[in-house]
């Protein structure tokens, strides 16, 4: 009887030193989910249009983050880190960065990918827009994607593009329940993007307050537009640049 319960507390003993061990291997193994930044893309936009598209700069770089972010399968940098090693390497956050550059903040980020791009126009209600992935430890192009259409449908380009993205970076397919957000997201019409972008393009230019207001004037008029809720909640808790 003696030896049986000698044998019982071993067993609880090994059993317990073996999970501590497994929580240790948990916590020492490097998370392998890849680290994705997004740069500000280029206006290559000539004439009238330059000025009036130009908030696109900042909008759409974030949209896509915003849509990336939805799979499990990768991790985003937030604005607010991304701008403080631009302003730390004495970057403008707003400006043009290329691919050394580029690849050189994903390394001091830690992201294995940085997308930027540019955007450009015929002056005539079409738009391009052009992501370029560039892989950080290699410093090269490893994908671009690319996507036509009318500026009309602006919400719904930028989310393809942002699926096209996902598919160079071979991301798995997003979970059911995110999908109606994107959904959702592809619905917004051209004002409510450009509204958005307007105010992203404020709060990276530090101007905190004049976001506020554009994103609380965007959800008066389109209450259930997910970016806006989600970005006013992170300013008014402090999450300003």
């Amino acid at each position: 009887m003696r030896r049986r319960r000698t044998v019982v507390r071993w067993t609880v003993l090994l059993t317990a030193c073996a999970a501590t061990s497994a929580v240790r291997v948990s916590a020492q193994r490097p998370d392998t989910t890849p680290l994705v930044a997004t740069l500000p893309f280029a206006n290559g936009v000539i004439g009238d249009d330059h000025a009036a598209l130009d908030p696109l700069r900042a909008g759409i770089p974030e949209l896509v983050l915003i849509e990336l972010a939805r799979n499990p399968a990768v991790r985003t940098v937030e604005p607010e880190r991304l701008r403080r090693v631009l302003v730390s390497q004495r970057r403008n956050p707003a400006g043009d960065i290329d691919d050394e550059g580029a690849s050189h903040v994903g390394r001091i980020l830690g992201a294995q990918y940085v997308i930027g791009g540019s955007f450009t126009s015929d002056g005539h209600g079409a738009i391009r827009i052009v992501a370029t992935e560039i892989d950080v430890a290699s410093g090269r192009v490893a994908h671009t994607a690319t996507v036509d259409g009318k500026q009309a449908h602006l919400a719904a380009l930028i989310s393809q593009l942002s699926e096209r993205v996902s598919r160079n970076m071979r991301l798995p397919e997003l979970p059911r329940e995110r999908r109606s957000d994107r959904d959702n997201a592809q619905r917004a019409t051209y004002e409510t993007t450009m509204m958005f972008a307007r105010a992203i393009q404020e709060r990276d230019a530090g101007r905190v307050q004049q976001a506020i207001a554009l994103l609380q004037q965007l959800l008066a008029q389109t209450p259930d537009y997910e970016p806006a809720q989600n970005e006013i909640v992170r300013l008014r808790q402090g999450g300003a640049h």
